[in-house]
């Protein structure tokens, strides 16, 4: 009730009269409350029941399309897409107490003493509370600068974690799925742990690391036995990696291999089952080639792992692509 109330007043604040909520999965179960919420006060709303994959994916151009002066987009940080639409970003923050799965596994922390501690926006909340259970508990825990908030990652935006990663032994992810401490697993060495709070406990990251490189590897070696490629690219204003894919298209071609540029807006395998191509280059969200990967009936590789395999030099993405659409 209490982040209803906060989302209503920053909308009047802005002056709209009529907006388009947008909300992550998670969230879209309080979508008629807030829309119940703002329509008490005054203010028309439309909620999109499209899929919402973070603040890369904003539906501007269906709430320009449809008379509204504000979309109100629930759930993260604004990750610098560039739209002349005015859009409204409301972090929307889950109030669970670590504390109890803390205790409950605690052992499976006590070969660390120096705790990188990293978490995705809506499990901020839980950072402090996790850094002074376990500074009590002996451990000395590090919270790296983030894109918008210290700890806060995404899994294409690490930089909070990279901050800290000469001072730990280890990370500690705080939040839900996979995607985020993905961004870190993968391209550090680190040690890395997750506490679960669906599941309320602690459990080693290094299984899914493992599983998701081997998918990696084989996804690579294929692809340098391909010749035909479909190059995905999303038309998300924040996820357009259009440079990238013309980059990409164009060194296939040096190479005498064939190449075409597809265009969706979410980018799914039912989109692209009747393609005859021998291996898919994901030009969109990084999550499509990482956590994804395996619904895919092709081979599918990531911008990086393109430019790794044909020969042109490592391109980390976990940096230079954020909030960029060229």
């Amino acid at each position: 009730m209490e982040q209803i109330t906060a989302l209503v007043k920053a909308v009047k604040e802005r002056g709209a009269t009529k907006v388009m909520i947008q909300l992550p999965e998670g969230i879209k179960v309080r979508a008629q409350e807030i829309s119940e919420f703002l329509e008490k006060e005054g203010i028309e709303s439309m909620v999109s029941l499209e899929p919402c994959y973070g603040a890369c994916d904003l539906r501007d151009h269906e709430a320009r399309l449809l008379g509204c002066d504000l979309l109100v987009h629930v759930g993260h940080s604004n990750f610098g897409v560039k739209t002349p639409f005015p859009v409204l970003y409301f972090p929307w923050f889950l109030d669970i107490d670590p504390i109890p799965a803390l205790s409950d596994n605690l052992k499976k922390l006590e070969k660390y003493k120096k705790i990188g501690l990293i978490t995705s926006v809506n499990h901020l909340p839980a950072l402090e509370k996790v850094k002074q259970f376990l500074e009590k508990n002996g451990k000395q825990c590090f919270i790296g600068d983030g894109r918008h908030n210290p700890g806060q990652i995404l899994g294409c935006d690490i930089r909070a974690a990279l901050n800290v990663e000469n001072n730990v032994d280890c990370f500690l992810f705080i939040g839900t799925g996979k995607f985020h401490y993905l961004g870190v697993g993968l391209k550090r060495d680190l040690p890395l742990l997750s506490l679960d709070l669906e599941r309320m406990e602690i459990y080693e990251t290094e299984g899914e690391k493992l599983k998701f490189l081997k998918q990696r590897i084989i996804a690579m070696e294929l692809a340098k036995d391909s010749h035909k490629f479909g190059i995905l690219l999303s038309s998300k204003e924040g996820q357009a990696y259009v440079s990238s894919a013309l980059g990409i298209k164009k060194r296939l071609k040096e190479l005498g291999k064939e190449a075409v540029i597809f265009v969706m807006d979410t980018i799914t395998q039912d989109k692209i089952f009747f393609t005859k191509v021998d291996c898919f280059i994901n030009c969109a969200c990084p999550r499509i080639s990482i956590e994804d990967r395996s619904m895919y009936k092709k081979p599918l590789i990531g911008i990086d792992e393109f430019w790794e395999v044909f020969g042109k030099g490592k391109l980390n993405i976990i940096e230079p692509l954020i909030g960029k659409s060229a």
